[in-house]
C-alpha cells in the first residue's frame, strides 16, 4: 500500500474510533497505531461472521472434500503470497 493510499485508510479508521493514534515515545515523528476497544470488537463481529460465510459455503461438501478443498487453497495462497 503507498503512503497516500495508507494515510486516508488509517484516517478513516479514526474517524470510525476503530483505532488509537499515539506518539511513539522512542521518536516523536512516529506514530504507533493499534486497535481500540471498539475496533477489537468489530474484529471480533467479523470473524465470527467469517465463520459462518465458511461454514455456509463449505456445507455442501463432506469431510474428505472440505479436507481436500482447504488443502488445495493453501497451496494456492501460498503459490500466490510467494510471487509477490
Amino acid at each position: 500500500m503507498d503512503a497516500a493510499t495508507m494515510q486516508g485508510v488509517i484516517q478513516r479508521l479514526g474517524v470510525r474510533g476503530l483505532i488509537a493514534r499515539r506518539p511513539d515515545p522512542k521518536d516523536r515523528r512516529r506514530l504507533i497505531i493499534s486497535l481500540s476497544n471498539e475496533g477489537k470488537k468489530t474484529i471480533s463481529k467479523l470473524v465470527e461472521f467469517a465463520k459462518d460465510i465458511t461454514n455456509e459455503t463449505l456445507a455442501p461438501l463432506s469431510l474428505s472434500e472440505k479436507n481436500t478443498f482447504l488443502l488445495l487453497l493453501a497451496k494456492v495462497v501460498e503459490l500466490d503470497t510467494s510471487e509477490n
